[in-house]
């Protein structure tokens, strides 16, 4: 374990082997850092923030801050960053807004220059997150999902596994599993077809996600039509069951 002289640990915190931490950060009470993780220098990491093995933290960035919410009353929460997670510089992430509650990032994540994660986002493993996004509180982001820079999402939005929103979007509907969202207010563009190859999904699971999703971006078809012409005529597989479920467990509809 490396501590620069110039950097402030509270007592209380748990710094595991391998850790490094550089010069004039400051790290407080009740914090876990896993073993070999990198905390670059003038990183602030704020009490009960809990961090896991191998993560690189870069200068600046911010973790575990008071949730922007008017009239706020401190409650002991959290943030949680997974195994081999990336934060880069002035990254913040705030701590939930409710009493034992937690803003979770999962393992194996990148998160890009000066984008923001509000209070109780829960993100997925593998997602991309590039520069100077914004997410609301209480928006999910499911595993593999890859957001562009200067994105802002609404809150309370879901996006879904293997998602792509691209840049300048402004996302104010869940964004359907599979999909290319774009504009602003976001619309469904095609599938991820990149994507999907690149995550090895069989030729037949990406044609019928292919065809599911024009059935669903078909202006003439509401939703529940397009998901009863999705039932008739696709071959269900766990994917297409995935997808017709988030669309009837969306709370504020789907981009389309």
């Amino acid at each position: 374990m490396t501590i620069h002289s110039s950097s402030v640990i509270h007592p209380d915190a748990e710094l595991a082997r391998g850790v490094t931490v550089g010069p004039f950060t400051t790290i407080g009470s009740d914090v876990r850092i896993g073993e070999g993780t990198i905390v670059g220098p003038n990183v602030l990491i704020e009490a009960g923030t809990v961090i896991g093995k191998n993560c690189k933290i870069f200068h600046g960035a911010s973790l575990g801050g008071e949730p922007q919410i008017l009239n706020f009353e401190n409650v002991p929460a959290t943030v949680e960053i997974g195994d081999g997670t990336v934060i880069r510089e002035y990254v913040t992430i705030h701590r939930s807004g409710n009493e034992n509650g937690v803003t979770r990032v999962g393992k194996g994540c990148l998160l890009m220059a000066y984008s923001h994660l509000g209070h109780d986002c829960e993100i997925g493993d593998q997602v991309v997150i590039v520069n100077s996004t914004s997410l609301a509180g209480h928006v999910i982001v499911e595993d593999r999902v890859f957001i562009s820079a200067l994105v802002g999402v609404h809150q309370f939005v879901r996006i879904g596994r293997y998602a792509m929103v691209a840049g300048l979007a402004g996302v104010n509907q869940d964004v359907l599993p599979f999909s290319i969202v774009e504009g602003n207010r976001a619309r469904l563009l095609s599938a991820n077809a990149v994507g999907l190859k690149r995550a090895n999904f069989k030729p037949k699971v990406r044609a019928a996600i292919k065809k599911a999703l024009k059935f669903i971006a078909q202006p003439e078809l509401n939703t529940n039509q397009a998901v009863k012409k999705i039932e008739a005529e696709i071959e269900m597989s766990d994917e297409i069951y995935y997808l017709i479920n988030f669309i009837r467990n969306s709370s504020r509809g789907v981009t389309k």
